[in-house]
């Protein structure tokens, strides 16, 4: 590990244990064992904190949520980053004053500058689930290099340095809170509230703590001792904090860490006994009125005859719908806190938890009592309402993932100021989700002079506190329209903006959104995409209006610019990517195992997409032929069986039937009769003079037109 990556994530660990012991875990035996450091040095790339943290921090979470502690602690550090800029320098000074009185004039400017936004950084760190701030101080320059220059200041020598590890690091960080947890663990929570509610005896204990720290022999303590810090200056940083901050709220955080410590371990006879990521299983209370609900229909149902029954459980379900729209639909605009220019939203309530509960247990009880009867996804709706910020980060604790998964929810929907996002539950999506939000003006830079119909929105997806870009199960994306008089809105595409370029993605129009699912993130704004061809005359009168808006979608393109070659034959490979970027099925992740499709070849992922969705199928079982002209019937089945996945389409009840009117059916293959007689009927692919030609190619031409009604099938 270099100098200054072991010196930033020391200096960063002895800081956050100098500022408040509220907000640490308190432990009191074998600290760096339970995080899993052991004498190997930590590796200078890997993540700062481990996964092992986070989910000690996560079952931290659901304790406070088991024991309704969770505002009471967000109150606290809403409170404490909210503080203004002379009163974090007020809180820091303690610290600064000793570094720049042994550095001296030469420690001044932005050196000095840097060593007090180091500190107030610190001071201000949000409650944060997956630690990502810790991450963004750890890598910040001007951090890493003054940092280097107080080890020289410290008067260590470079070997001194190298041997720093984050080892020390957490020994520190952990023995602290073993002294704090060593002098709480007499005191019951009455004691505990009485000695927060005096300062001075608040201040004389964690004095005390930082004395029975100094008698340790601790590298990093060395750090404090070479500028002076001791055990009276860090206790005042602790004290003038929370002078800063009312000290009702102090209590009322400081009391709930407590129980929820306790509640931690309690099954292990005290704090400290249970290991990191071990936590027990928080249970949940389904809400009275799903309990009521589901014994009444059960002992109703007990007591019906079997004619009485099918119009009891008609009459269950209907009032099972009404209950789980009622449950699954939350307005937290309330919750939404803002600071440093952003709007935050940490969804963790109990109420959340207990909704959720109530939905899987409505949903397990029908499929048991119902058996048959098909039960809808069911997606949670979360509103922030609407928020002046730009910037908007939303998280997920893991708690709430899992209640998700338990209760079978397909998706967690977030919207804020008219943008919504639907973000499915288990697969990748298995544990706590941090969403993050920016919006920004278009101009004729960002989307290459066409017209704007939206702002800029630039997303963040972190699961598990690691960042995500890319996912196989789709999040819809549903962005809102801004001014759009006389704009066709038939034309209007969201663009994924790539190195200044668009890259257009389609999205359908729901009333002023456009909506969108994208396996995917970056930045995206919605434009009007006039597409113009200069060789399409002969087929304008009945593709025309097809071509130009599949064209301005981005599903079809043009052969080169200003030509697409209407009357050129299709192949199976470009049909496949007409249709699932028409329709909305892309999946960059998905793969195919066709021996005549290359990883590397364009057509790939579409294949692989309608492949694994299993809309296209290989003309054996190794071979797809992506250049083969694809067939009519080959067409009309894709559409079908994609319409079925997108928009629920259903079979036609009666094949044969459908297919009557045409002459040539007896050489339509039996595979393919369905699809042929769904696009048929529906007038998706229309035969001419009493055929269907269920084995000639179609033109380009042709496919728009299929697509296009495709697109606009109800």
């Amino acid at each position: 590990m270099t100098i200054r990556k072991k010196l930033i994530v020391s200096t960063i660990a002895a800081s956050v244990a100098a500022t408040a012991f509220a907000g640490l875990p308190l432990s009191n035996k074998g600290l760096a064992e339970k995080l899993g450091f052991n004498a190997t040095a930590y590796a200078a790339t890997a993540a700062f904190p481990s996964t092992d943290i986070v989910e000690y921090v996560n079952d931290l979470r659901a304790a406070l949520v088991a024991t309704s502690g969770l505002d009471e602690v967000q109150a606290l550090r809403t409170v404490i980053q909210g503080l203004g800029t002379d009163d974090l320098k007020y809180v820091a000074q303690p610290i600064t004053s000793k570094v720049t009185t042994k550095l001296g004039a030469e420690f001044n400017g932005t050196d000095r500058q840097a060593v007090e936004d180091l500190v107030l950084d610190v001071i201000s760190i949000t409650y944060d689930p997956n630690l990502t701030e810790l991450e963004i101080i750890r890598n910040k320059d001007a951090y890493r290099s003054v940092l280097a220059e107080l080890a020289v200041g410290a008067g260590f020598t470079p070997q001194q340095v190298d041997d720093l590890t984050v080892d020390d690091v957490a020994e520190y960080f952990f023995t602290l809170q073993e002294k704090v947890a060593g002098l709480l663990n007499g005191l019951s929570a009455a004691e505990l509230l009485a000695a927060l509610n005096d300062a001075e005896a608040r201040a004389a204990l964690i004095e005390d703590a930082f004395e029975a720290l100094s008698a340790e022999s601790l590298i990093v303590q060395d750090i404090f001792e070479a500028y002076g810090i001791g055990k009276a200056d860090l206790t005042t940083v602790v004290s003038r904090a929370q002078e800063k901050v009312d000290n009702t709220v102090v209590i009322k955080a400081a009391t709930a860490l407590y129980g929820a410590y306790l509640k931690m371990n309690e099954s292990t006879g005290g704090p400290g006994g249970g290991a990191i990521g071990g936590g027990e299983e928080t249970t949940v209370e389904v809400p009275k009125e799903v309990t009521a609900f589901i014994d009444d229909f059960k002992k109703k149902l007990a007591a019906a005859t079997d004619a009485e029954k099918a119009a009891l459980i008609a009459q269950a379900i209907q009032q099972a719908q009404t209950l789980v729209t009622k449950l699954s639909n939350f307005d937290l605009s309330s919750n939404v806190t803002v600071s440093n220019g952003q709007a935050a939203l940490q969804v963790s309530g109990s109420s959340v938890l207990s909704a959720i509960a109530g939905i899987g247990e409505i949903l397990k009880n029908v499929k048991e009592l119902a058996a048959g009867v098909p039960v809808p996804p069911v997606v949670l709706n979360i509103n922030l309402g609407n928020v002046a910020q730009n910037d908007v980060n939303i998280g997920l604790n893991n708690a709430v993932i899992q209640e998700a998964i338990k209760a079978g929810l397909s998706g967690i929907n977030l919207t804020v100021s008219g943008l919504s996002a639907t973000l499915p539950v288990g697969g990748q999506f298995n544990g706590a989700v941090d969403f993050k939000i920016n919006k920004s003006k278009a101009d004729s830079t960002t989307t290459g002079g066409l017209q704007a119909a939206s702002d800029v929105y630039s997303f963040g997806l972190a699961i598990g506190g690691k960042a995500v870009t890319s996912f196989a199960q789709p999040i819809i994306v549903s962005v809102p329209l801004g001014n759009v008089d006389g704009v066709d809105k038939e034309l209007l595409s969201l663009a994924k903006i790539v190195d200044g370029k668009l890259v257009f993605q389609g999205g359908s129009i729901r009333g002023n959104t456009i909506v969108e699912q994208r396996d995917t993130f970056s930045s995206y704004v919605v434009v009007e995409n006039k597409v113009t061809f200069t060789d399409i005359k002969s087929v304008e009168a009945w593709a025309g209006r097809a071509i130009q808006v599949i064209a301005a979608k981005g599903a079809i393109e043009g052969k080169k610019a200003g030509v697409f070659a209407p009357k050129d034959n299709v192949t199976r490979a470009e049909f496949a990517k007409m249709l699932t970027r028409a329709l909305d099925l892309d999946n960059s992740l998905a793969t195919e195992n066709f021996a005549d499709v290359k990883d590397t070849d364009w057509s790939a992922p579409y294949i692989g997409a309608a492949a694994k969705l299993g809309i296209i199928q290989g003309r054996s079982a190794t071979k797809f032929d992506p250049n083969a002209q694809i067939t009519r019937a080959e067409m009309a089945t894709m559409i079908a069986r994609a319409l079925k996945i997108t928009k629920g389409a259903q079979d036609v009840a009666d094949v044969n039937a459908a297919l009557a009117n045409f002459k040539d059916a007896s050489s339509i293959g039996a595979a393919l009769k369905a699809g042929v007689a769904f696009a048929s009927k529906n007038e998706i692919v229309i035969g001419n003079n009493g055929k269907f030609s269920p084995n000639a190619s179609a033109t380009r031409a042709e496919a728009a037109v299929m697509i296009y009604r495709a697109v606009n099938f109800k």
